[in-house]
C-alpha cells in the first residue's frame, strides 16, 4: 500500500507522508520532516517469492522478512503562494533476509505554487495512479491485476504536474528514458499519462485516466523480445521457441485507459473502490481487460478488515483471478498488527503468461503472512 489517502485519489502531490511525520528543523520558512516505518512479517513460501519490492533475493521459503523504509520531505517559501519540494523515500538495508543494498521508491524536486499548480521532476507515480491507486488498501499482498503495475509504478525520470481545483484534481505526467522497469527486462523508452478526478459531497469520488508507454529496443540485447516471446506466439499460434516472429511481432507501445469510483476515506469507517482498465498492445491482437473491487471498514477501536477481488482478462479468460482478504489491529498510531492472504479462484494463466512469468509473479499459488509495523 502506498499510504496514501486513497478514497478521494485526489491527494497533493507530497501525500506520501506519514500522518506521523516528524518535523526535525522549521525555521525561517523552511521545514523538514522525517518518516518511514520498520516492518517484520512471517509468511509462506509463496508470499516471501511475491514480495519483490523489499528483497533483492527471489526466495521460495517460507521466511521471517523485516523491511525498514526511510523518508525525508523539505519545503521552503521562496515568495507568496510559492514553494520549493523536496521529497525522498527510500528502502533500506537490512542484512542477508531483506534488501541489501539501497533502493530508492521516491524522489523528486519541485515548485508548489498552490492555486496554480504543483510541477514536480524525479522518481514516482505517474497520473494514472489516481485511477489504480484507488483499490490499493492492502499492505503488501494487493493483486496488482491491473497492468498498471506492470511498468507504470514508481517511475524514474519523471515530469509530474498536478492542480487542485473547486473540487476537482488533474494530473499530467511525462517520462523520459529509463531502464529495467519493476524487475523486468524490459525498458521504456518515453511514456505519458493524465488523469482528472472529483469527489462529490456524499463521499463518492471518480477518476478516469489514461497512460502511454513506449518500449525501447536494443537488438544486440533480445531480453525485452523474450519478455513477450511467450505471448505473442501464443495469440499467433506459433512455437513458443521461436524467437524471430516474436521479434517481428513485438509491442513498440501500450496504452491503458480506466475509471475508478470509491466512497469513503480509508481508515475511516467504511471504504469501497472499484476500478477498470483496458489495456492495448500495438501489435496484441486482444485487449487486456482488468477489474478489481475492494471493501474496507475500520472501526473505531482500531480493528480493521479488509476483503478485495482481482479480475485479468485475455481472450475471454481470467488470467488472473485473485480473492485477497485481510485484517490489522491499530493499539496506537504508530503500531499496526496486520495479517493478509490471496487465494487463486481459478486462474487460466496459460493463457496469456509463460511458466516462467507464472513462476516469477506467483499467479497460480495462494499466499498467507502475518506481521507487525512500527512508524514513525
Amino acid at each position: 500500500m502506498k499510504k496514501l489517502i486513497l478514497a478521494t485519489c485526489v491527494a497533493s502531490i507530497c501525500s506520501l507522508t506519514s500522518a506521523k511525520a516528524a518535523t526535525v528543523y522549521d525555521k525561517d520558512g523552511t521545514s523538514m520532516d522525517i518518516f518511514g516505518d520498520i516492518k517484520v512479517m512471517a509468511m509462506s513460501d509463496s508470499a516471501s517469492r511475491v514480495i519483490k519490492s523489499k528483497t533483492t533475493k527471489k526466495t521460495n521459503d517460507a521466511s521471517l522478512l523485516n523491511a525498514v523504509s526511510l523518508g525525508l520531505a523539505g519545503r521552503t517559501k521562496i515568495t507568496d503562494g510559492v514553494y520549493a519540494i523536496g521529497f525522498t523515500q527510500w528502502l533500506m538495508p537490512t542484512g542477508n533476509n531483506g534488501i541489501d543494498k539501497i533502493k530508492s521508491r521516491h524522489q523528486y524536486v519541485g515548485v508548489d505554487a498552490q492555486n496554480l499548480g504543483t510541477l514536480t521532476f524525479g522518481r514516482g507515480d505517474n497520473a494514472y495512479y489516481a485511477v489504480a491507486g484507488a483499490t490499493d488498501i492492502f499492505n503488501e499482498l494487493d493483486s496488482r491485476v491491473n497492468d498498471h503495475y506492470a511498468f507504470g509504478d514508481e517511475e524514474p525520470s519523471l515530469f509530474m504536474y498536478s492542480l487542485s481545483t473547486l473540487g476537482w484534481d488533474l494530473r499530467l505526467s511525462a517520462q523520459t528514458a529509463a531502464d529495467r522497469i519493476n524487475d523486468t527486462d524490459v525498458d521504456l523508452k518515453k511514456g505519458a499519462a493524465f488523469s482528472m478526478a472529483t469527489r462529490t459531497e456524499s463521499g463518492i469520488s471518480v477518476a478516469y485516466g489514461v497512460s502511454y508507454y513506449k518500449f525501447n529496443y536494443d537488438d544486440s540485447d533480445n531480453r525485452t523480445v523474450k519478455y513477450f516471446q511467450g505471448v505473442v506466439n501464443k495469440m499467433h499460434g506459433v512455437e513458443s521457441s521461436n524467437l524471430t516472429y516474436a521479434n517481428s511481432q513485438r509491442p513498440r507501445f501500450k496504452v491503458d485507459k480506466g475509471i475508478s469510483v470509491s466512497y469513503g476515506t480509508f481508515g475511516e469507517g467504511l471504504y469501497a473502490a472499484v476500478n477498470y482498465t483496458i489495456t492495448k498492445y500495438n501489435t496484441f491482437t486482444n485487449h487486456l481487460y482488468t477489474v478489481e473491487g475492494v471493501l474496507n471498514y475500520t472501526f473505531d477501536n482500531g480493528i480493521g478488515l479488509s476483503t478485495g477481488y482481482g479480475l485479468k482478462r485475455f481472450k475471454g479468460a481470467n488470467v488472473i483471478a485473485d480473492l485477497t482478504i485481510g485484517a490489522y489491529y491499530k493499539p496506537h498510531p504508530a503500531f499496526t498488527l496486520f495479517a493478509e492472504a490471496t487465494f487463486d479462484t481459478g486462474s487460466k494463466w496459460d493463457r496469456y503468461y509463460t511458466k516462467e512469468l507464472k513462476e516469477d509473479l506467483v499467479l497460480d499459488r495462494n499466499k498467507a503472512l502475518i506481521g507487525a509495523q512500527y512508524s514513525y
